[in-house]
């Protein structure tokens, strides 16, 4: 008996050695892995599934194997069997276990709950696997063309700032900046800037103040939405307050989802960028067609809170433009001496300027 334990030792050696170099050589043979987003869009609060499908088409079964992807912060996952989560500020690590026995596919579903806006990505999953008493392990990265765009939360048009929401729902007031002067609708007192061949002589003289016609609103103008990433003129490049930056890209979606399901032609430009673009400020022309609240929304989820330009200088280009007959609404948490008076050029060239505040959070 004491003869054959060595020999039972060193048989059972080589067949632990074997079984190592089996799997080493077959374990990630025959092993497909996909994964998918049930949506390719949803708006920040909804809930969507994540669903991994991975299929073992051998006889050697995978006692354990490991997936792991790093995701960015931003979409959380209900608690589940076999998943961890380590979760950082900025991304999170996704590990799966799996048991694969011969010929088997399994179908794992994760609930996500999309809790930022934001475009999440996922280019490759590291796959790791070996026999089944961890001897030798495999390792191999799955490329993955993976994303979900998250588009910002649409308030109730009570939560903007607004002073009177009417002109988001009546169609006479769809052009609710710019008057046209060749439309009157009564008369208004004098303010500052008024032209003085807009001022009504009759009713001056009955009430003993200046009063001016007051122009009903035209319906060829066109909405140009302004979020501006400036606190403050002198702002460098870094967001200092993302949270209340995020309420603003909120309010630009609830403007340009009631203008244009209004039929008003509407468009966006902020000093961010794109993340997968140039450095460059973002800028859309307004337009009304079927599909330009699509590619706004897109455009919002896709943006980077990283300054690109300043505001007063956006502005300063639209005026060497040229442009007229546009409608600015801009919203900003601040309204600097410089930008101001920016914007009331763009309104001494025939344009309409509104302000929207962010206010602190």
């Amino acid at each position: 008996m004491s003869m054959q334990l060595p020999w039972l030792l060193v048989s059972a050696a080589l067949i632990l050695m074997s079984l190592a170099l089996v799997y080493r050589w077959r374990a990630l043979k025959g092993i497909s892995y996909r994964r998918y987003f049930t949506e390719q869009a949803v708006f920040e609060g909804d809930t969507v599934e994540m669903v991994e499908v991975i299929s073992n088409a051998k006889l050697l079964p995978l006692p354990w194997l490991r997936l792991e992807s790093s995701i960015a912060a931003g979409l959380t996952f209900g608690r589940q069997s076999n998943l961890n989560i380590h979760a950082g500020e900025i991304y999170q690590n996704h590990s799966s276990l799996f048991y694969l026995r011969s010929y088997r596919q399994i179908t794992r579903r994760h609930e996500v709950v999309c809790s930022r806006r934001g475009q999440y990505r996922l280019e490759s999953a590291t796959m790791t696997t070996g026999d089944p008493l961890g001897l030798n392990a495999e390792v191999k990265q799955f490329p993955l063309d993976l994303e979900l765009l998250v588009y910002p939360r649409i308030l109730e048009l009570q939560e903007l700032p607004l002073p009177n929401h009417s002109w988001l729902g009546e169609l006479p007031v769809r052009r609710w900046i710019v008057e046209d002067p060749f439309l009157t609708a009564g008369i208004r007192e004098y303010r500052p800037g008024d032209p003085l061949g807009n001022i009504n002589w009759k009713a001056t003289a009955r009430t003993g103040e200046l009063q001016v016609h007051k122009r009903d609103y035209t319906a060829d103008h066109r909405l140009m939405i302004c979020l501006n990433l400036e606190t403050s003129d002198s702002m460098w490049r870094t967001v200092i307050e993302p949270e209340r930056i995020e309420l603003g890209i909120r309010y630009a979606a609830t403007v340009a989802e009631h203008a244009l399901r209004s039929g008003l032609a509407a468009g966006f430009a902020c000093n961010a960028r794109l993340a997968d673009g140039p450095k460059d400020p973002i800028r859309i022309e307004p337009h009304a067609s079927s599909d330009q609240l699509t590619l706004l929304l897109e455009t919002l989820a896709r943006m980077v809170l990283d300054k690109t330009a300043s505001m007063i200088r956006m502005l300063e280009i639209e005026l060497e433009a040229g442009t007229t007959d546009t409608d600015y609404l801009i919203i900003s948490c601040h309204r600097g001496e410089k930008l101001v008076e920016t914007a009331e050029l763009l309104r001494q060239n025939g344009n309409g300027v509104e302000w929207m505040e962010i206010p602190a959070i």
